[in-house]
């Protein structure tokens, strides 16, 4: 059985990702696993809301998001590994853990940013949801 580490990340944040991307790259040799790189966009969650898109808007910057990492792996990633690229729609920490569960990960790697208290309370963190809910270890690589 192969293992699976998930590493979920925001192109938004270059700088935090390729923090992450090394310290998930490092534990995939260690533990010979392959390495899953996750990209969620949030989701039209309210069918108002999306009724202002044009029908394949979600599609359209799905397939945008993946060639973008795709693209970014090509680069930063070691060929040395296995690489396997996810991009999906919806709230970001269920989106995660519904993959590392179909995975069954060995670990997630998961990049965190420091919020200001105002944004914790009102947003709340995806990297505190998933270090709570999660069924296998989270690695937190801080920015």
């Amino acid at each position: 059985m192969s293992k699976n580490i998930l590493l979920p990340v925001d192109p938004q944040e270059p700088e935090l990702v390729n923090k992450a991307l090394n310290m998930a790259v490092t534990q995939a040799r260690e533990q010979n696993a392959t390495l899953h790189v996750l990209t969620v966009l949030p989701g039209f969650n309210n069918p108002m809301v999306a009724s202002y898109f044009p029908e394949d808007a979600m599609k359209q910057a799905l397939k945008t998001a993946s060639e973008k990492l795709s693209s970014y792996l090509e680069e930063n990633a070691p060929s040395d590994i296995q690489v396997q690229l996810h991009a999906q729609s919806g709230n970001p920490y269920k989106q995660i853990l519904k993959l590392a569960e179909k995975l069954k990960a060995e670990l997630i790697v998961i990049p965190s940013r420091k919020r200001n208290r105002v944004d914790q309370v009102l947003l709340g963190s995806v990297t505190a949801k998933v270090v709570e809910r999660a069924s296998c270890s989270v690695l937190v690589v801080r920015a």
